[in-house]
């Protein structure tokens, strides 16, 4: 969506006079997850006339109108998995950039941003800012361990006390860190990043219009929709453990990967009639055409963009706080739950399964929301709080 006209006017940041904020990005530049997040923040702020460029291993489909993008990998490599091939290439692209960056310029660093990167820029006196797009791994490492051994298997969030380690020291460098989202920023007080904080959010292409969600027949399940991957990150065992009774006209739509254990603890759940697990997919728009309702009972997130795209087109989203994000705080249009209270979380299932106006209510208070958070607004105001900060 990159080039489409979308919900929210274009806003124009100022760009006179101000530096060049250089990106790097050494993963993939895809469709989804991280690296869509990424193109999508560049391609609103290009878009409003602040000078940004983008280095990254390669890009997938066109490149955003008026972003500057490096790339290294060659094309005939690009079918290949990155895995192979990024050895290949990710020296000549941090070469790349350092080479690229002069003074005056802005460094706004990705994650697996290496250390030395920070500390060469660092040396030069070029202000860094970064990304923080999920919590610090030191405040996230012990709730995702208490809540795997409550489960009874080994910890699978990749977490170790030397990655903590080498995060801490990457940050000590930065100038300035955006947090999208009250539990990203709640995790940098008490650092040394506590002053350094751009508070901001994230957002999604906004649909100009939608078409009329039609009403449901009464022998019609309710669609439920968990957007994802399947992992105790996502807080999907407290999903499956309260879908265990779930209502009799409900269904449960996994789109995403699994993540094994869950498989294994929740085989019962996972293979019951009531539930559809379909896999990874490119054409979210059709899943949340299909959906009723999205949940996302979230233990530990950055600042989720399923929320904001189930919002944008009109679905109801019942989410813990951390998965409601900062649309969720700072609006009110995200049915909160606390999803470690099992009948809570039940409770909603049931009522929202019941009742197609309060559905109805829900979603259009989060498709309205939504409008305020179109990366055509998001990317600029990011922008402009970046370089208000720096000024001071």
């Amino acid at each position: 969506m990159d080039d489409l006209n979308v919900g929210a006017p274009i806003m124009k940041v100022d760009a006179l006079e101000r530096p060049a904020i250089r990106t790097f990005m050494e993963m993939p530049g895809t469709l989804a997850g991280v690296s869509m997040t990424c193109r999508s923040i560049l391609t609103g702020a290009a878009a409003a006339g602040v000078k940004v460029d983008l280095f990254t291993s390669y890009l997938d489909g066109v490149a955003p109108h008026g972003l500057i993008v490096h790339t290294s990998l060659p094309r005939l490599l690009q079918t290949l998995p990155y895995g192979v091939t990024k050895h290949l290439v990710r020296s000549r692209l941090r070469n790349q950039f350092l080479d690229a960056v002069s003074e005056g310029d802005i460094a706004y660093l990705w994650p697996s941003t290496p250390l030395h990167i920070y500390e060469a820029l660092a040396a030069r006196g070029v202000p860094i800012v970064v990304e923080a797009v999920n919590t610090r791994m030191a405040t996230a490492k012990p709730l995702l361990d208490a809540a795997y051994d409550a489960l009874g298997f080994a910890p699978g969030h990749g977490i170790t006390e030397a990655r903590i380690a080498e995060q801490n020291t990457r940050q000590a460098l930065c100038r300035a860190v955006f947090t999208p989202s009250p539990a990203t920023e709640q995790s940098m007080r008490g650092t040394v990043l506590e002053h350094r904080i751009i508070p901001t959010s994230y957002g999604t292409w906004v649909p100009k219009s939608l078409a009329p969600r039609p009403r449901k027949n009464n022998d019609e399940p309710v669609t439920f929709l968990f957007l994802g991957r399947l992992c105790v990150r996502k807080g999907a065992h407290f999903l499956l453990d309260a879908w265990r009774r779930a209502p009799k006209n409900a269904t449960l739509r996994i789109v995403g990967d699994i993540e094994p254990a869950l498989r294994t603890i929740f085989a019962d759940v996972l293979d019951a009639p009531n539930v559809r697990c379909v896999g990874f997919t490119l054409d979210i728009a059709a899943e949340f055409a299909r959906a009723d309702v999205a949940v996302l009972p979230s233990l530990e997130e950055g600042d989720p963009i399923a929320t904001y795209e189930a919002a944008a087109h009109g679905l109801p989203v019942i989410a813990s706080a951390v998965g409601a994000g900062r649309i969720g705080s700072e609006t009110g249009a995200i049915n909160i739950v606390d999803p470690s209270d099992a009948q809570a979380l039940r409770q909603r299932f049931e009522d929202f399964a019941a009742s197609e106006e309060l559905r109805r209510h829900w979603g259009d208070l989060a498709r309205s929301a939504s409008l305020g958070y179109d990366w055509n607004l998001v990317a600029p105001l990011r922008m402009q709080r970046l370089f208000a900060f720096l000024k001071r």
